[in-house]
């Protein structure tokens, strides 16, 4: 087993909740590790929401680069459909449990 990292060298602790439905995340500094802190919302789609957390949903370009996550996603992708642009985009959501199989995982990475 690997010897872990002497924790005094760290100045950022970090975690992700990559959920099935939603993620979220938080993170606290070395100084102050009692002070977490979490994101201070996301806007959903009518910007007039705010959550904690985002869907876990991906919006990937026709040219299979990266494009945005979770609320972003789902509303540039609703606008891209509105304007029958969308041709070509491919938008992932509630993927997260799809990924334990690994054929469709490599398909995934095959796929750039």
């Amino acid at each position: 087993m690997a010897e872990a990292a002497p924790t005094d060298k760290f100045l950022i602790v970090a975690a992700i909740d990559f959920g099935t439905a939603y993620s979220g995340y938080a993170l606290s500094f070395r100084k102050t590790p009692t002070q977490i802190q979490t994101n201070q919302g996301w806007n959903a789609g009518s910007e007039k929401l705010i959550s904690h957390k985002a869907p876990t949903c991906v919006l990937v370009k026709p040219n299979k680069q990266f494009d945005s996550f979770g609320f972003e996603a789902e509303n540039k992708y609703v606008d891209l459909m509105e304007d029958e642009e969308h041709e070509g985009w491919m938008f992932f959501r509630r993927f997260k449990m799809i990924l334990h199989n690994s054929e469709v995982f490599s398909k995934i990475e095959n796929a750039s």
